[in-house]
Formats: structure tokens, C-alpha cells, sequence
């Protein structure tokens, strides 16, 4: 039988057709980063999108804007629907304008020791997604033959160095996370039992122990992140303190060449970073759309399944926060993956409070008295001071 339709009946047809599997779609969420890996956050997102037929976007941030952004975002009511976040960025959870998420959307699987980074009175505010973010020592095959155990080794090595032109080691001079290992290693802690602590001894002999490096031409003071990580890669310095996030592009440039040691002591003082995880915190105006939440409760039980986990780690590196998923790394042969992991379990974790996020302010305003040419005491008092206004300031009602 011959069957014929008007014209407009086979436009609707058409136009069904084509528009029926996106309107089976989610709605379109944004995720902001500011991971180095970035490609491997893009591949997670694209394989869950691929697998929930989702539509999640996702823009990568220099890591020193990222929180800058997001709390200009929230006054604005611009904020993503999603924030992959350092987890000391959850004392802000306010002034973000995050939402807690339900206890039942964290799987058994996930390491419980994951859950304080991300609990802050009685609610959860993020979901971890990987853990690490330690500092690590690294250097190059080609210009050293054994990495140093001590700081006070730069003394023999440095001259013959630098006659060559090569720095004796490379790191943001002027980022705070990096004068916290200092810190530690004498005995101190940006924070300590939710109380601000920067107007310490500890504190003194880490500025000062920071300074002399400088002064003894050691470290380029003046050097900021990319320009210690291209100094290193491109032979130019021996050794680089760079955190686990770096890893995976480090071995991918250098291959070989690329060594991988424990952080030295000073004197006989251990030296350890401060470690964390990188979370998703979510938007409440996302949390509370009712197309949105399902969406985003699918995403963050796929971060967590083990084979999700399992790519994290071997495509960036980066520490699981799945029990299984890290258990396993341990089974590696990969003596570089054992010093990843020996070296984060001699990591303290950071505390998630506000107290943490006013610390790292106050350490970078206070420090530029340093710098100066303030004394080390002065220094430490002033930072403690700025530390205890702006920590009043942000917990005001």
C-alpha cells in the first residue's frame, strides 16, 4: 500500500528523532580543577559520561586561582555544579556555598581514613577522590648517582654544580606548602588541635633554615612553579621538590633519567610533607535541582568503584582512596611506587578546617616580611597575628 504524509508530519518526525536521545540525556553539569593530571580527570569524566550517557564538562584552573575563583563564583551565583578541590579548601564550605552529602553515597569501599578530610561538623562536604598530595624528592639519573639523606650534603655538591651551571635544587621558593615540610621537620604544624600555630620556635628555625638555602645558592629564591619544574626536566638542576601530582608527567618527560628518593633530613631531624586528597565538592544550588542530583550521586558512586581507581592510579599516579585499589600498589615491583607510598605514609594529614585555609594565607603574607629582610622571630609573630584576624573574620556569623 502506498502511504504518503505531508510535508509537516515528516518534519516533526525527523526533528523527534533527532532530539529524543538527547532529551534521554542528564542535564549538563560543569566540573572546575585544578589538577596538573588534567588528562586524567578528563578521561574519568569522559568515561563516565560515556558509560551513564551524561553530559558532564570540565575546565581546568591554574592552581593558584582556583579558590579565588570559586569563592568569587559563589557571591556572583556562578559556581559549577562541581568542584574537585584540595580538601583543606573545606574550611570554606560557606563562603563556597557547598552542600553536605549524604552519608548512604559513600561506599564501603572507600578508605575510612579518607573520611577526615572531608567531615567538618558532622557533615561530609566533599567526596575523596584520590589522596597524596605529598611533596617528594626527585632527580635526575644523569647528574646524580646517589641522592642525598641530608640537607647539609648541598654544602659539598653545590660548588661543582653550579660551576656547571646547574642548580642544586629547584622548588617554588615562595609556596607555603613547601616551608611546611620545613616546619615539620622541626617539630611544628600550621595548625594544631584546630588551633593556628605560627608564632613558634619550630616555625624560627624553619624560616631560618629556609633562608640559609637561599643564601648559600642552593635554591633559586626568585623561582616559581613552572620555572622550577622546566629547570629540572630540561637538565638543569639536580634535584626537584615537586609533589605526587607531578609524578606521572615527570616520568613521561624524563623516563629513565628520573629518580625518585625520600625527602632529606636536616641534620637528624626527618623531613615529611603534610599530605591531603583531592575531593568533589558540590554546589547546594546543584545539590537541591532535582535533575542534577541523580547525576551527580551516579558520578560520585563511580569515582569510588576500584576499577575507577585502579585508571586513576596507573594513568596519573595518583594515591587511590579505594581500600582494595591501594592495598594493591603495595604488590608493585616499581621501587619508584614504593618510595610514592613510603613517603606519603610518613605525611601528616592536613587538617580541613578554616584554621588550615587562614594558615596558608597568613604564611604567604607574612612571609613576604622574610623576604624583606625581616628576622625569622618578627616574621613568625606577624604571620601568627594576621593568622588570628582573618581566622576571627571568616568564622563571624
Amino acid at each position: 500500500m502506498n502511504m504518503t504524509f505531508p510535508f509537516h508530519v515528516l518534519l516533526l518526525l525527523a526533528l523527534f528523532c533527532f532530539t529524543s536521545p538527547l532529551q534521554a540525556r542528564g542535564p549538563a553539569l560543569e566540573l572546575w580543577h585544578s589538577q596538573q593530571a588534567g588528562y586524567v580527570i578528563d578521561e574519568v569524566i569522559a568515561r563516565f559520561n560515556r558509560e551513564q550517557d551524561q553530559r558532564v564538562s570540565v575546565l581546568q584552573i591554574e592552581p593558584s586561582k582556583i579558590k579565588g575563583d570559586i569563592l568569587l563564583a559563589a557571591q556572583s551565583r556562578g559556581l559549577p555544579d562541581l568542584m574537585l578541590i584540595p580538601s583543606d579548601f573545606l574550611g570554606l564550605y560557606r563562603q563556597m556555598k557547598l552542600a553536605p552529602l549524604p552519608a548512604d553515597w559513600f561506599s564501603n569501599e572507600l578508605m575510612a581514613e579518607t573520611l577526615s578530610y572531608v567531615t567538618l561538623d558532622r557533615q561530609r562536604w566533599g567526596m575523596p577522590m584520590m589522596q597524596g598530595n605529598h611533596l617528594m624528592l626527585f632527580y635526575n639519573k644523569e647528574l646524580v648517582s646517589t641522592p642525598v639523606t641530608e640537607w647539609q650534603q648541598f654544602a659539598q655538591i653545590a660548588p661543582d654544580l653550579t660551576a656547571r651551571g646547574i642548580m642544586p635544587i629547584s622548588w617554588p621558593y615562595e609556596d607555603m606548602y613547601y616551608l611546611a615540610a620545613f616546619l615539620r621537620t622541626f617539630g611544628g604544624s600550621p595548625v594544631t588541635d584546630g588551633r593556628i600555630t605560627l608564632d613558634t620556635p619550630a616555625m624560627v628555625q624553619a624560616l631560618e633554615a629556609y633562608r640559609t638555602m637561599a643564601r648559600q645558592g642552593w635554591v633559586d629564591p626568585d623561582g616559581d612553579y613552572d620555572a622550577a619544574l622546566s629547570r629540572f626536566s630540561t637538565g638543569r638542576s639536580a634535584y626537584l621538590i615537586n609533589g605526587d601530582w607531578a609524578f606521572s608527567d615527570l616520568t613521561k618527560n624524563m623516563g629513565e633519567r628520573l629518580g625518585v628518593a625520600l625527602l632529606p633530613a636536616w641534620q637528624t631531624r626527618p623531613m615529611s610533607s603534610m599530605s591531603g586528597a583531592y575531593v568533589i565538592g558540590v554546589a547546594a544550588s546543584a545539590m537541591e535541582d532535582e535533575d542534577r542530583r541523580p547525576v551527580i550521586q551516579a558520578l560520585m558512586a563511580f569515582i569510588q568503584r576500584s576499577d575507577t581507581q585502579d585508571f586513576i592510579y596507573r594513568r596519573g599516579a595518583l594515591l587511590p582512596v579505594n581500600r582494595d585499589s591501594f592495598a594493591a600498589i603495595g604488590q608493585s615491583p616499581d621501587p619508584r611506587a614504593h618510595v610514592l607510598l613510603e613517603q606519603f605514609t610518613r605525611s601528616a594529614p592536613m587538617p580541613s578546617g578554616s584554621a588550615m585555609a587562614v594558615a596558608w594565607q597568613a604564611m604567604a603574607t607574612g612571609f613576604e616580611r622574610a623576604r624583606e629582610g625581616g628576622s625569622a622571630t618578627d616574621t613568625a609573630r606577624y604571620m601568627q597575628q594576621l593568622a588570628d584576624r582573618q581566622h576571627l573574620q571568616v568564622n563571624a556569623p
